[in-house]
């Protein structure tokens, strides 16, 4: 027999496409939705090695529906409901794919998908202290590469990806970064650049030994389990440096803390703010608005809302 069940095809997010227009019961519609929200599973079980379905176990689908949930608390959607669907649509593939032997992963229980939205009362930002003692647990590539994280808030892939030489030259003469490759959908974005920045960004390009800052001799995957198994060791959450940058960016386009740093509740952020500033509270609703709004389209999100995971 093939791989994927002699589906017909060796490829996963084919066999997955191929199983949902044989045996599903469901309209063209649904079956084209699942169908991409199948793709995005398919990415990300390519990313960790699993490239047919008899290696995608119950395990691994609440690895990723553990790693939907980080999502959502990072901002990336705006409630529980996009994690659920995706997470809904691995399960009915593989149930069809198994003639329904596939035991069910649940998205509360399991994962712990159970927000319909996400604002955080505690900080997930590291600070510069934890930020700055952490590195020397680290190799110095790594160490470089949570430097440009938290200056740029980049996602851990955007950092790997990035070609720091080419990214200064950028900066040098424009006071930006393009930030383009490993981006989500593919989106690219701008990202201030200051001297402070240019600084991150010589240090990188003198470590960087190819078109990236992955090793010339190392592929992503392989560079990334090194990184992960390094920050594991150390209990270091990359995505901490992300939230990092939009707390510094927040605090330098309002001058004021942003009410996760502060200690404000979400509802009554505005008010604390006019008071922190001494402005009417009109002004202060505009300043924060406009303050999420850059720092949301910096993070590269497109809703105002997403960053309310990192502000609060």
């Amino acid at each position: 027999m093939s791989r994927n069940f002699g589906i017909g095809s060796r490829d996963l997010f084919s066999a997955g496409k191929m199983i949902l227009k044989r045996r599903s019961p469901n309209g063209f519609k649904t079956q084209s939705d699942y169908g991409d929200r199948w793709r995005l599973f398919c990415a990300y079980a390519e990313e960790h090695g699993v490239n047919k379905m008899e290696k995608v176990s119950r395990e691994f689908v609440i690895g990723y529906g553990q790693h939907l949930q980080r999502q959502l608390e990072a901002g990336v959607y705006r409630s529980a409901s996009a994690p659920k669907n995706y997470l809904s649509a691995v399960n009915c593939v593989m149930r069809l794919a198994t003639g329904g032997q596939w035991q069910t992963v649940k998205p509360g229980a399991d994962c712990g998908i159970d927000k319909r939205q996400y604002i955080p009362k505690a900080t997930k930002s590291v600070s510069e202290p934890q930020h700055e003692a952490i590195k020397p647990d680290l190799d110095e590539r790594l160490a470089q590469l949570l430097d440009l994280q938290r200056t740029f808030g980049l996602r851990f892939k955007e950092s790997c990806l990035l070609d720091a030489q080419a990214a200064l030259k950028q900066a040098e003469q424009a006071g930006v970064i393009a930030i383009k490759a490993g981006t989500k959908g593919g989106r690219p974005r701008r990202v201030p650049c200051d001297e402070n920045g240019q600084r991150v960004l010589a240090a990188a390009a003198n470590l960087q030994n190819g078109r990236s800052m992955i090793p010339k001799e190392l592929t992503y995957v392989k560079f990334r389990a090194e990184c992960y198994a390094q920050a594991a060791a150390v209990d270091f959450c990359f995505h901490a440096e992300r939230h990092a940058y939009a707390q510094n960016r927040y605090r330098e386009l309002v001058k004021a803390p942003c009410p996760l740093e502060a200690g404000w509740e979400h509802q009554g952020r505005i008010a604390k703010l006019a008071t922190y500033l001494a402005i009417p509270e009109a002004e202060a609703k505009e300043l924060d608005r406009q303050a999420r709004l850059q720092i949301s389209t910096e993070l590269g999100h497109s809703r105002v809302e997403i960053s309310h995971a990192y502000l609060g």
